[in-house]
């Protein structure tokens, strides 16, 4: 698990002695006005001494002048309201502490209920941990304008070490009332990504009970970064590359000992209050949801499609965003997870008519999201095409009723080749992660028909496992991949 040892005893705020701090501070506050009422004290001390003490404001402010105590001041103009969905809250953290280098960090605690002090609390442990050593105070930041000083009118503050300051954020911050989640993720080859993807986790507002990465032996590096920056993680290296994305996959969810589990892409960029929101959410619904897929923003995505009532209104779906979802771990496994044979791609939708014929139902969720580094649509490329066209079919030839799989060539043919990348843009395609740009794959990809030539065979040899294993989907959520 991802806690070999007990959580560090968290302090009991004590308050400042002026002779200990340190000549060189960074104060990190959600708000300037945070940052008077929580350390005003700390900061007349640094100022009277002429040390070289920055204020860093997280959240864009109108307000001006400044108050004189404030002198050096930066602000990361993230909206007070996007805070918690904000993807780039953690680098820009650590890329102003390795600017500033200070020894001594203000940061609030974020124990309330307001989600920007949170967020911030759990960026700022992310980005402070693993890098240099500092001495990090901790003031109990509110929302509510509540004072943060001592009965004495001197402030007081959890006196802690940065290599701490992450497992006291996630000890503290841990939800009885929801359950826990195991974050999976499968990779290979994109250490920057992933290291990236890692910090996202590490600052949820709703911390993981574990994560877990399954690398397919990759050559860059990437076992051996998440080992040296991320010990809490559990790193699982494949013997050989040769291991499908469903194959490791399988191996992180068997993993899981947590209620839910995350079912996550290496190259995401995951918000602060992606876990909170998407938890909260499948708590809510009945047991028989088995997964809610949120959403995701890519590049190349067309504002036409960002802003389709089919993307951002709730319903349930044939099949789920495998970069981002969060799942009933039991449902996963009475599924038997994905299917091996398909190796990579089409996935989801093939899990989800298991899940469908279990009684289960899948949740499309516009009310978390992620940013996904892979452009919008399928992936440019011969592996791409051969998997997205051959696993379409193996996936029907189990699933699909009769009256379907009759209508799959003209539909193949109408609504993939012919249709056209404009209509795809409208946002009108409604299968989630299925054939969207697979018409101009076959348009651009070099020897694309030999390609679907091959995916062909290989779907006739394969024609007997389909076989064994059909079992027609009937439920109402249930629809072709092709509409």
């Amino acid at each position: 698990m991802i806690h070999t040892s007990p959580a560090p005893h968290r302090p009991r705020p004590t308050p400042i002695d002026p002779a200990a701090l340190p000549r060189r501070a960074l104060c990190v506050a959600v708000t300037s006005a945070d940052a008077l009422r929580s350390c005003r004290r700390a900061l007349e001390i640094h100022t009277a001494r002429e040390d070289a003490v920055r204020v860093l404001i997280v959240c864009d402010e109108r307000t001006d002048p400044r108050p004189a105590l404030l002198r050096d001041v930066r602000s990361l103009g993230i909206a007070l309201g996007d805070l918690g969905a904000s993807t780039e809250l953690v680098a820009r953290l650590k890329s102003e502490i390795a600017e500033f280098a200070p020894e001594l960090v203000y940061g609030p605690t974020g124990l309330g209920t307001d989600l920007a002090q949170r967020a911030t609390a759990a960026a700022l442990a992310s980005a402070l941990v693993g890098g240099v050593e500092r001495r990090v105070l901790l003031y109990p930041a509110t929302a509510d304008g509540a004072s943060a000083e001592g009965p004495e009118g001197s402030e007081r503050f959890e006196n802690v070490s940065s290599r701490d300051v992450l497992e006291l954020w996630r000890a503290a911050a841990r939800t009885p009332a929801l359950p826990q989640t195991t974050a999976v993720v499968s990779t290979w080859n994109k250490r920057d990504d992933v290291r990236v993807n890692l910090d996202g986790l590490r600052s949820q507002t709703l911390p993981f009970a574990e994560i877990v990465v399954v690398d397919n032996a990759s050559n860059d590096g990437t076992a051996k970064m998440i080992a040296a920056e991320y010990p809490e993680v559990r790193l699982i290296v494949m013997p050989h590359s040769a291991y499908g994305a469903c194959e490791t996959f399988n191996i992180g969810f068997a993993t899981s000992q947590t209620e839910y589990t995350a079912i996550l892409d290496d190259d995401i960029v995951m918000p602060p209050d992606w876990l909170e929101k998407s938890t909260r959410r499948l708590h809510r619904e009945p047991s028989t949801t088995a997964i809610v897929s949120t959403q995701v923003i890519e590049p190349q995505m067309p504002q036409s499609y960002k802003d389709s009532p089919l993307v951002n209104t709730e319903r349930y779906m044939s099949t789920f965003r495998g970069c981002a979802s969060l799942a009933r771990a039991d449902a996963l496994a009475k599924a038997k997870y994905y299917d091996e044979r398909l190796f990579i791609y089409g996935n989801e939708r093939d899990l989800t008519c298991r899940l469908l014929n279990l009684g289960y139902r899948v949740l499309q969720y516009p009310g978390a999201s992620v940013f996904h580094k892979t452009p919008f649509g399928i992936k440019m490329g011969k592996r791409s095409l051969y998997y997205h066209a051959r696993n379409a079919w193996l996936s029907m030839l189990k699933y699909a009723p009769l009256s379907d799989l009759l209508r799959m060539p003209w539909l193949v043919f109408s609504n993939v080749v012919l249709r056209g990348s404009a209509k795809e843009a409208e946002g009108t395609v409604t299968d989630a992660v299925g054939t969207i740009g697979i018409g101009r794959s076959l348009r651009e990809t070099p020897g694309a028909w030999l390609v679907v030539a091959k995916a062909a065979f290989s779907v006739l040899y394969n024609v007997p496992y389909c076989l064994k294993h059909r079992q027609p989907v009937r439920a109402p959520d249930f629809e072709l991949p092709l509409s």
